[in-house]
Formats: C-alpha cells, structure tokens, sequence
C-alpha cells in the first residue's frame, strides 16, 4: 500500500497499522476496518491492532476509503488508546448502564 505525506509517497507493508499525527490537528491512520461510533469528542476505530479510541474536540472525518483501511481526522487531538476487544464485559457495562 503506498500512502501519499507532504510531498512523498511512502510505502506501507500490507496489513501494517501506521498513525500519523501532525500538530495534534489532523491524523492519518492506515489498517482501518471499521469506524464503531463516533462523534466530535470520541472515535472508536477497528484497527488491525485492536480498537484504538481517539479523544480530542471538533473531531471530523476528512477522507475515508474503506477499501484501503484509509481514515484522515481533523480536529484537536486530546488522547490516543488502544483498548480491548468489546468483550462480554462491555455488553454488561451497557445493560447495566440502562438497566442497572
């Protein structure tokens, strides 16, 4: 996969999860799967490294193509995590939440 960055082209293997985060306003990740939910303070993003939750202000989607797991953000980058699969764990944490 090649992945075009302020006047070159870099070459990505195949699969690699690359982040790139420039002034903490505008980051580009590749190996996206899927984007879970996402609003102006939070992105819960599928990665092919687990699911990585980005916190920031007037967060927005600039470019998105699905078939190369390709996602730009901008916006005010707060936090970067990964967290763990959604397990059973996080399923119970919602019906508690709306239940409990």
């Amino acid at each position: 996969m090649q992945y075009q960055a302020e006047n070159q082209t870099i070459t990505i293997p195949t699969g690699d999860h690359l982040i790139s985060l420039r002034n903490r306003k505008r980051m580009d990740l590749t190996s996206v799967k899927a984007i879970e939910r996402f609003d102006q303070q939070e992105f819960y993003v599928r990665t092919s490294q687990g699911l990585l939750l980005i916190k920031g202000e007037e967060l927005k989607i600039v470019h998105l193509d699905v078939d190369k797991g390709l996602l730009t953000l901008e916006g005010v980058v707060k936090a970067i995590q990964y967290d763990e699969e959604q397990n059973s764990d996080g399923a119970r944490g919602l019906l508690h939440k709306l239940f409990g």
